[in-house]
């Protein structure tokens, strides 16, 4: 395109040639030009074609890849469902070892044998030991041996051993089916089993069995050891023993304000009618004679009431109030102190519940649920707890509402007696003052000049 530019510049600028030069130029121009785009026509196809190879091969290099890339993914699904079967088995083996090894704890304490370290290494002494045990309880003959008389003798002879379920004695004191007395020990039963221990020694076979069927020792021994305020407490744990002790000390405040509520009540009614009869008719000093030789804080009131009679109203209601204030708290005494041990102690259970149960569910964590005794003592401790909350609340609730009544009426009773008080001081100040102020004593014609000038 430049090459013709400037050739058709040139030919502007150029005389004016022939019209066939100027045709064989533009022929020239033409082939020149129809060469060039044949070259670039070619040069694009084989452009083309590298980029189709480049394409197919980048096609079949993805292909391989996907491929592998597939391959890969299975090799890993697999892998990982391995894995996963890896898991399982390792869990299932630490089950099985978790349940062996609980199984041979439980066999030892069971034999009575030291706990296992080792469960391979202790697993045949265990077997081994409970062979033993099953030979030895399957034992059927006699043997020598010591058992007790009825009358409480031990005595020496020999004991024919039925397994353990059975055993009869024969001895020259006397003779007969034998039953467990405890720890191990062999008594003889009255007047039974006679008949047959004598076949047996005779090695007879006996027409009828007289037997007395007996458990294990060891079961024997555990339940003997049932039952007491010990082994309840020692069930309950550290939150029971915390609440019996709460409920001995509700039991105490009880019995100390039950007393002291007692001792306040003394007089009551009769003494306050006895006190105002003696001030309505001017005989102070028999009124205070009277609160002299008694005791309590009814007495307390009146006679400071009585004290105070030759004031002036406003001074005795101020008197009155103060006697009846000092009074009221050793009336009200260990009364807060039955109210929170009533609230606190169904909590406190309730805190020993939860306790025993976060221990039971330690217990199944360890040991498993393979053995409900071992499970027992934690659900023991909530129960425990729970009924000894509930014990000392009730009791405590019922207790303390009954003295705080009892409390009430004296209480009561004390606000009425200083009001008669009052009123009786009143009337025989108005009494004198009709009768003489100038004969009245001193203390009672200031009396009847404070009543007069209201």
């Amino acid at each position: 395109m430049i090459l013709l530019f400037a050739g058709l510049t040139l030919a502007q600028d150029a005389p004016a040639a022939p019209s066939g030069t100027l045709e064989a130029a533009y022929q020239k121009e033409y082939a020149y030009l129809l060469a060039e785009k044949q070259e670039l026509a070619g040069r694009v196809a084989e452009v083309e074609r590298d980029s189709a190879e480049r394409i197919a091969a980048a096609d079949e290099e993805l292909a391989d890849l996907q491929a592998k890339l597939v391959a890969t993914g299975r090799r890993a699904d697999r892998a990982e469902d391995d894995f996963d079967a890896l898991e399982r088995e390792a869990s299932t083996m630490d089950d099985a070892e978790a349940l062996l090894d609980t199984t041979l704890r439980q066999a030892a304490e069971t034999l009575e044998m030291p706990a296992p370290d080792d469960p391979a290494v202790a697993l045949p002494s265990v077997f081994d030991a409970a062979a033993g045990q099953v030979e030895g309880a399957a034992f059927t003959g006699w043997r020598d041996g010591e058992f007790f008389l009825p009358g409480g003798e031990q005595v020496s002879g020999r004991v024919y051993a039925l397994g353990q379920i059975g055993a009869w004695g024969a001895s020259p004191a006397a003779s007969g089916a034998l039953a467990p007395a405890g720890e191990g020990r062999m008594q003889l039963r009255q007047e039974f089993g006679r008949a047959t221990a004598a076949a047996l020694s005779g090695a007879v076979a006996p027409k009828s069995l007289e037997l007395q069927l007996f458990e294990a020792e060891r079961g024997a021994e555990e339940a003997e050891k049932q039952g007491g305020l010990g082994e309840l407490l020692n069930e309950a744990g550290t939150m029971g023993q915390v609440l019996f002790g709460l409920g001995v000390l509700s039991a105490t405040l009880v019995v100390v304000r039950g007393i002291t509520l007692l001792f306040a009540r003394r007089g009551g009614q009769p003494l306050v009618d006895a006190v105002n009869r003696h001030v309505r008719a001017g005989r102070s000093d028999l009124a205070h004679g009277l609160l002299a030789r008694r005791g309590g804080p009814l007495a307390r009131v009146l006679r400071a009431i009585l004290g105070a009679g030759d004031r002036p109203p406003e001074e005795l209601a101020r008197v009155v109030d103060e006697a009846i204030l000092l009074e009221t708290p050793g009336v009200d005494r260990f009364a807060s102190a039955l109210v929170v041990i009533t609230a606190g102690s169904p909590l406190l259970g309730l805190l020993g519940t939860v306790t025993g149960m976060i221990a039971t569910f330690d217990v199944i964590t360890e040991h498993g649920t393979g053995n409900p005794k071992l499970m027992s003592a934690g659900i023991a401790e909530a129960l425990v707890c729970t009924a000894l909350g509930l014990a000392v609340a009730i009791p405590t609730l019922l207790a303390g509402n009954v003295l705080a009544s009892v409390a009430d009426s004296i209480k009561n009773t004390i606000e009425r007696a200083s009001l008669a008080m009052v009123n009786a001081l009143d009337q025989a100040a108005r009494l004198l003052d009709e009768e003489s102020r100038v004969d009245a004593p001193p203390a009672l014609r200031a009396r009847s000049a404070g009543a007069a000038d209201d």
